[in-house]
């Protein structure tokens, strides 16, 4: 891998990030128009607006416009508009658009569109628009 220059360096984050200093003088990262191929080691307060190819080890607080592949280590506070393939190991606020293919820890607090192939630890509060093949664990 060959090093960078500085002028290479600056042209990225001029082309790329858009950047903010707080009222105590730190750097915040309010914009990223490029892949981040590696880990975020905190938190993002604004929107994805593309995929996440990994885990979320926090709470998800908006709506999930696509599919959830992987694990969520938390909450899904709002809906997911497509399927749920992975495990959410906390509640889903909202609707699933689709089917619950993977498992849900806690309840699902609105309808599921599809099908409920895996199990939910708690209850599905809405409609099941397909069939329930897994296990729905009524508290």
């Amino acid at each position: 891998m060959s090093s960078l220059t500085d002028k290479e360096i600056l042209d990225f984050v001029r082309e790329n990030l858009t950047l903010d200093k707080d009222e105590n003088g730190s750097y915040k990262l309010k914009e990223i128009r490029c892949p981040v191929y590696g880990d975020v080691l905190n938190d993002i307060f604004g929107d994805v607006v593309g995929d996440v190819v990994g885990d979320v080890y926090g709470n998800v607080v908006g709506t999930v416009e696509g599919n959830v592949v992987g694990t969520v280590e938390g909450d899904v506070k709002g809906t997911v508009c497509g399927d749920v393939g992975g495990t959410v190991c906390g509640h889903i606020g909202g609707d699933v658009g689709g089917n619950v293919l993977g498992d849900v820890v806690g309840t699902v607090c609105g309808n599921v569109c599809g099908n409920v192939c895996g199990n939910v630890g708690g209850n599905v509060c809405g409609n099941v628009g397909g069939g329930v093949l897994g296990r729905v664990q009524e508290k």
